[in-house]
């Protein structure tokens, strides 16, 4: 019933005056300009920021078996607990779902917080613990030299855990060809150019930014000792995401005593060994294991999976007849289970196509476990004052602040929809893209 009710509220266009987009050039970043609807503000009631507020928490305990599968020594990640030290704390997170449009939000504000969690449940696509881009993040939508919702929580995040462990913080590249995509991408700097922790700190809020000979550097100096705690990028190069066969060069994780280290430190439950074979049910980077333990996919390791009992009654739980998706009414949306991020190794497809069969099969030779979620439209909404239609999704962002979730902003990432991008279902961040903010 959920799923329904929120199908006829996407796939019902909309047209609202969004205004003028304004291009900004004040962001430090080789991915800009960047451009946004400065006067295109939506704002989530407060039942729906709640909602996704439970789900945070829920997300933080189903990291309790994957932490513990993935553990190597025991004060692997000591900094990543509440008061109880038992519930895993993701201290900062980003929720990838469906747009909701203004007339769902209405609808959803006369709502019981557990019918508005029920239909969020079905429209998140993934949540992220290793958020990225802060400066771009941050100054979106600063407006007369005032600060963003998301640079005042996001900055209190981090303040929150200076104050509770008394350290400071650093943001930690595994690969130099990380080091150097950060540096460019997110502090607008060429690889070899200076960046001061002066800079690094107004720019992301974080205290120093290591590569990973900065990192072995900064251990010599301290008899191996690290020094702060660290907000860890570990996600693989796009190279691996195309061909996961790829063999990245791992400076750090490689070296038993120095990922011995960085999982004592870290404040991101992201630190797998680089021998584990891929999908390995110890690999923890990237995860989506989170999603079937939330009920928000169905974990597959063959094609055979799609066809057993249990997906059937995982689409019963859904409100979705089995029938219709064995029929091919229905889109499949199949994820690569670890180690991916963005739309990489995704396949798409109704189950009676043989296309999509065999596609999806031979990436789970390649690429281990999949999770499965039923493919959910994106909406559509045209812009009255320059005729503009876009499609669009809604990111939102919570942080942990003394012991409490909350909400520090979002922003909807809007595509025309006559873009390959939008036509490809890809509406991420790319130079077609409009941003607008969502605040409580």
């Amino acid at each position: 019933m959920t799923r329904l009710f929120l199908d006829q509220y996407l796939t019902q266009p909309t047209i609202n005056k969004l205004g003028d987009v304004l291009e900004r050039t004040d962001i430090k970043s080789s991915l800009g300009p960047f451009r946004t609807l400065p006067n295109y503000i939506i704002r989530y009631p407060e039942v729906v920021i709640k909602a996704l507020t439970y789900l945070y928490g829920e997300y933080n305990r189903a990291f309790t078996s994957l932490v513990a599968t993935n553990r190597e020594r025991e004060k692997d990640y000591q900094y990543c607990y509440g008061e109880d030290g038992i519930v895993p704390i993701n201290c900062c997170i980003q929720v990838d779902m469906v747009g909701l449009p203004e007339v769902l939000l209405c609808e959803m504000d006369k709502m019981s917080e557990d019918m508005v969690q029920k239909i969020l449940r079905k429209g998140i696509f993934e949540i992220e613990n290793s958020i990225a881009v802060y400066q771009l993040l941050e100054n979106f939508f600063s407006r007369n030299k005032s600060d963003s919702l998301f640079k005042i929580g996001f900055r209190a995040t981090l303040d929150n855990l200076r104050c509770k462990f008394n350290r400071p913080i650093a943001l930690l590249a595994i690969t130099e060809a990380k080091y150097d995509a950060i540096l460019t991408s997110e502090f607008g700097k060429y690889p070899g150019e200076q960046l001061t922790d002066m800079e690094i700190r107004e720019l992301s809020g974080f205290d120093t930014f290591f590569s990973p000979q900065q990192f072995r550097d900064h251990l010599n100096v301290n008899s191996g000792q690290c020094g702060y705690l660290l907000y860890v990028r570990s996600s693989d190069p796009v190279e691996k995401m195309k061909k996961p066969d790829f063999v990245v060069n791992h400076q750090l994780l490689s070296d038993p005593l120095i990922r011995k280290v960085i999982k004592e430190n870290t404040l991101t439950f992201n630190i797998d060994a680089p021998d584990w074979p891929i999908g390995s049910e110890r690999c923890i980077n990237d995860t989506k294991d989170y999603m079937p333990l939330m009920g928000m996919a169905f974990p597959i390791s063959t094609e055979k999976d799609l066809f057993s009992p249990q997906f059937r009654i995982y689409l019963c739980e859904q409100g979705i007849d089995p029938d219709l998706v064995l029929s091919g009414k229905i889109r499949l949306w199949c994820k690569p289970a670890k180690g991916t991020y963005g739309c990489y190794g995704h396949v798409s497809g109704f189950m009676i196509d043989g296309k999509f069969r065999s596609e999806l099969r031979r990436n789970l030779n390649l690429r281990g476990g999949y999770i499965v979620q039923l493919k959910m439209p994106t909406p559509v909404i045209t812009n009255a004052t320059d005729g503009i239609i876009y499609t669009f999704i809604d990111r939102n962002f919570f942080g942990m602040i003394n012991g409490y979730p909350r909400f520090i902003g979002g922003f909807r990432n809007l595509i025309p929809v006559d873009t390959n991008e939008a036509r490809n279902g890809r509406i991420h961040g790319n130079p077609s893209t409009v941003y607008a903010e969502i605040v409580s």
